[in-house]
């Protein structure tokens, strides 16, 4: 395609605009109206190049029309004011291609390149009109499957956020036809839900919560929640390893929104919030309001400003939905009341930080109240059940209640298999809270016992707990037990 070219009598080509997997985009002016718009053409040698046979460039080419057709059936369906319209479907000899409405501005992207992070309330601006629009596409059956700044406009005119490219959509329809040999696993490095990288085929619209809160968690932190390291590259992280606490990097974000980018990365769906509207609750309660001040320093374009001058003062701003901001912040709880397993985890891990920098303190009173109820939940041999224990154990014998914490450590030490570390630094937890009780004898057997395991058994990750055992040496040792445990301390493992 040159510039000059006329699409239909109808559409001159002028420049192209950037070009993608599927297609390149191009400006164009519509010669009926003279509105400058879009134009997406098909590019029909994408993933059709390469050592294939015949037949198999053929089934790769019809299939991959078969897509781009899909997208704009999508997109006439789509009618937001977050999503580009839809204005003309055509073919250009084999090579189809659609006309959408033009959007001038700066991608997101591009915007954080240069403002790492957003201020506050340009964040939310933008978090939540990226949110609605997603909420008319799951509305709609359409889960979009490759949400991420690169494709989020904010638009020169009046800073309002349109979602881009729906190329790799997956319909919820069960009826609907699945296209899958263009690519393993559709999406994006860095935004792609585990599920989506496990390259499971029946995945939901949890697919886009997850990519948004990666989205979320860039614009609030300047940071995304995983990067590339030497050892272990970001998808094996998106697969296995909790997100960072968004609070942990920007201390100033209130807690709704801290528990709000934990339960989006969570790595079950299930754990996540059950729909977009869970999230535009929460993010709702911090929108700008009508007179509210500028970003500092100013943006532009500012996604804030069809909400700070939500009295029609900005051009166009009257005609898009507002998204009501309540008159006072309350706390949302998703899932009934209660936390994921994922949230859960996160509530451990801070008590545990709390106990190894300060003591106990608040975080671990606040797990010590959680425990029961996650214990009634998911059972008592559950691992983060049991990892819970040993933390208010932990507070609880730092604490000089060593009664109670003999209590849970006696807890973990039943319900787990023998070789379990948990289960192992639980009896050796026993052993510790007996010595306060003047039962030496007891806690050397117990401290003993738990040496042994080590010793015969590879128990897996068991450098906290051997480093544990050597401090329990220690204090049999001073309290006239050197001999027995010194002989004991060479079968223990490095830590």
């Amino acid at each position: 395609m040159e510039a000059g070219e006329v699409l239909d009598g109808r559409y001159r080509i002028d420049e192209a605009l950037d070009q993608g997997g599927m297609g390149t985009i191009w400006a164009a002016t519509d010669l009926g109206t003279g509105q400058t718009v879009a134009v997406k053409v098909l590019r029909l040698d994408a993933y059709t190049q390469g050592r294939f046979t015949p037949a198999e460039r053929t089934r790769r080419r019809i299939e991959l029309l078969k897509r781009f057709e899909r997208e704009g059936v999508i997109l006439e369906e789509l009618k937001h004011p977050g999503i580009p319209r839809l204005l003309h479907r055509g073919y250009r000899g084999e090579e189809p291609y659609l006309v959408m409405e033009y959007v001038e501005g700066i991608s997101l992207r591009e915007f954080l390149d240069v403002r790492r992070p957003f201020p506050f309330d340009a964040a939310i601006a933008v978090a939540v009109q990226i949110a609605e629009a997603l909420g008319h596409a799951h509305m709609n059956g359409v889960v979009h499957r490759d949400l991420k700044p690169g494709n989020m406009v904010i638009a020169s005119a009046d800073g309002a956020v349109k979602l881009l490219d729906f190329g790799i959509a997956h319909l919820t329809d069960p009826d609907a036809t699945r296209y899958t040999a263009l690519g393993a696993t559709p999406g994006s490095v860095g935004y792609m839900a585990p599920e989506q990288l496990r390259g499971q085929q029946d995945i939901s619209a949890s697919v886009d919560l997850y990519a948004f809160g990666c989205v979320l968690f860039e614009l609030l932190t300047g940071e995304k929640p995983f990067e590339d390291k030497p050892d272990r590259n970001k998808d094996t992280q998106h697969l296995e390893d909790l997100p960072p606490r968004l609070r942990s990097i920007n201390v100033g974000i209130p807690e709704e929104l801290d528990d709000l980018g934990w339960d989006l990365l969570a790595k079950a769906p299930a754990d996540r919030p059950k729909s977009i509207d869970e999230v535009l609750d929460v993010l709702g309660d911090f929108l700008p309001k009508p007179g509210d001040p500028a970003p500092d320093p100013e943006l532009d374009p500012d996604p804030t400003a069809r909400y700070r001058l939500a009295d029609g003062s900005l051009t166009g701003a009257a005609s898009t939905p507002l998204t009501p901001r309540a008159t006072a912040r309350r706390p949302v709880r998703r899932r009934g009341g209660w936390l994921g397993r994922n949230q859960f985890a996160g509530r451990v891990a801070q008590a545990r930080a709390e106990l190894l920098a300060d003591g106990p303190g608040d975080r671990c009173a606040e797990l010590f109240d959680l425990l029961p109820k996650a214990a009634s939940d998911w059972g008592a041999r559950e691992p983060i059940v049991l990892e819970g224990r040993l933390v208010c154990a932990d507070a609880a014998r730092l604490d000089g209640r060593t009664g109670e914490a003999k209590e849970q450590y006696q807890l973990v030490a039943e319900n787990g298999e023998p070789s379990d570390p948990l289960v192992l630094e639980g009896r050796l937890g026993v052993a510790e809270c007996l010595m306060p009780e003047g039962d030496f004898t007891g806690a050397l057997g117990g401290w003993r016992a738990v040496v042994h395991s080590l010793s015969l058994v590879a128990v897996p990750d068991s450098g906290r707990l051997t480093s544990r055992c050597r401090e329990v040496a220690v204090e049999l040792a001073e309290s006239g037990y050197e001999a027995e445990v010194s002989d004991l301390l060479a079968w223990l493992p490095e830590a």
